[in-house]
């Protein structure tokens, strides 16, 4: 039974460098067995994951599903200054809640890597889908890091980044760490480019010119068109994403009211 269960998991590419659309799981599949495991390597593969169960998914089922990929963190752990949102029962990403640009959420990062153990990863689910735009783009850290020439990632895999809340105006946290410039995937042995625009504050060991001349490179790098996928939200679709070898972002021109259910996975140190 399991060995037919595993038989029917489809993947087909969004896109070059990231992602993959995957048909055969259903909400109903096992978080235990050979069909969850081979999900998780996939993640880990290929970013992001897409799935398309054609109707709204109601909370339960929402977390249920989600139980497959990991454990869940208890809910958000960066602080907006507003209670009512930091503090929510139920995880929604409501664009009347959190206006994209005033929260960065339109700007490439990876979660919460200003901790020392940052988001494994992530997962949304559309609950209202706007009338136009309001699309989530991912790029592949992966596809980042393999780009950069030979002597850059020589640089990069020998030095650390400082990450905190500095670049963000609207944060109300003192947290920081210091994580590698470049990470390994446990799963997969690959490099991953682990700088973002968000929360990556300066290289340690450089001068201020010096580590702001190379982030700024290195964030302007990771906005190649090569290294992304675009997705857009329908009522039922599902995406998780591995925050370690990907960044994401929304995309703030929108029309109408745009909701998305979301939860994170707890994770370890970062690691080169």
């Amino acid at each position: 039974m399991a060995k037919a269960a595993l038989d029917r998991i489809g993947y087909a590419p969004a896109s070059g460098a990231i992602g993959v659309h995957v048909t055969g799981a259903g909400l109903d599949t096992p978080a235990q067995g050979e069909t969850a495991a081979a999900l998780r390597q996939a993640l880990h593969e290929h970013g992001v994951l897409f799935f398309d169960f054609g109707q709204p998914l109601t909370r339960d089922q929402f977390e249920t599903f989600a139980a497959l990929f990991g454990e869940l963190e208890q809910g958000y752990r960066l602080s907006t200054g507003k209670e009512d949102v930091a503090a929510m029962a139920d995880p929604m990403m409501d664009s009347e809640k959190l206006p994209m640009k005033d929260f960065g959420i339109n700007k490439w990062h990876s979660d919460g890597t200003l901790f020392e153990n940052p988001p494994q990863a992530a997962i949304l689910t559309c609950v209202e889908a706007p009338e136009a735009g309001g699309e989530t783009m991912w790029a592949s850290a992966y596809a980042a890091y393999e780009a950069l020439s030979g002597p850059l990632q020589r640089m990069l895999d020998e030095v650390d980044v400082l990450h905190s809340s500095r670049r963000l105006e609207w944060m109300k946290s003192d947290a920081s760490a210091v994580h590698p410039a470049v990470i390994r995937d446990e799963f997969t042995g690959r490099k991953a480019l682990f700088v973002n625009s968000n929360y990556t504050d300066r290289i340690v060991g450089m001068s201020e010119r010096e580590s702001e001349t190379i982030l700024q490179m290195l964030f302007e790098h990771l906005n190649t068109p090569d290294f992304h996928v675009t997705h857009r939200w329908q009522p039922g679709h599902v995406a998780v994403w591995e925050q370690r070898i990907t960044q994401h972002r929304g995309v703030a021109g929108f029309r109408g009211p745009r909701k998305l259910r979301r939860l994170t996975y707890l994770g370890g140190r970062p690691a080169r």
